[in-house]
């Protein structure tokens, strides 16, 4: 049974068939949603492999390695998003804790318990702290996204 002839069932018919029938269903279902995922999965590298080379040239004008831009083909406007993927050496930044610890600081202040530094904190310290724990920091790009969306200029009405 698909998702459309599911969705015209009655609950109550639903709830009335036995816990084997439901099994059934709930594993043909969750079967059609992976086989979708699949699908998504496909389209996205496929539209992904369109505009990689003109997102990559943009950003490169831009100097903008991450974040969002926007780009036009003919009546569609092209998101193309790269987020940070930021990490932080474990050991390093707790041998940065045991030296702010000797020097009467108290780490916790600055670190989470895990040794993680938010991003957000990280751009509003003096660069003087923010020299101290750049040792520890690594900045990687995150996956690249795409959305597509209408081109509401090239739609004449």
């Amino acid at each position: 049974m698909n998702l459309k002839d599911l969705l015209k069932l009655p609950v109550s018919d639903l709830a009335a068939r036995s816990g084997e029938e439901l099994l059934v269903l709930v594993d043909n279902i969750e079967a059609q949603l992976e086989e979708a995922q699949r699908v998504r999965d496909w389209l996205e590298s496929a539209i992904a492999y369109k505009y990689v080379y003109k997102a990559t040239s943009i950003r490169s004008e831009l100097q903008q390695e991450f974040g969002f831009i926007h780009f036009e083909d003919g009546v569609v406007k092209v998101t193309s998003e790269i987020p940070k993927a930021i990490t932080w050496d474990q050991k390093k930044l707790a041998a940065i804790a045991e030296t702010l610890r000797n020097q009467g600081a108290h780490p916790e202040a600055f670190m989470e318990v895990q040794y993680t530094v938010l991003d957000a904190r990280f751009d509003e310290w003096p660069e003087v702290m923010q020299n101290a724990f750049r040792p520890a920091l690594t900045i990687e790009q995150g996956t690249p996204k795409y959305r597509l969306s209408p081109n509401y200029r090239g739609i004449k009405s």
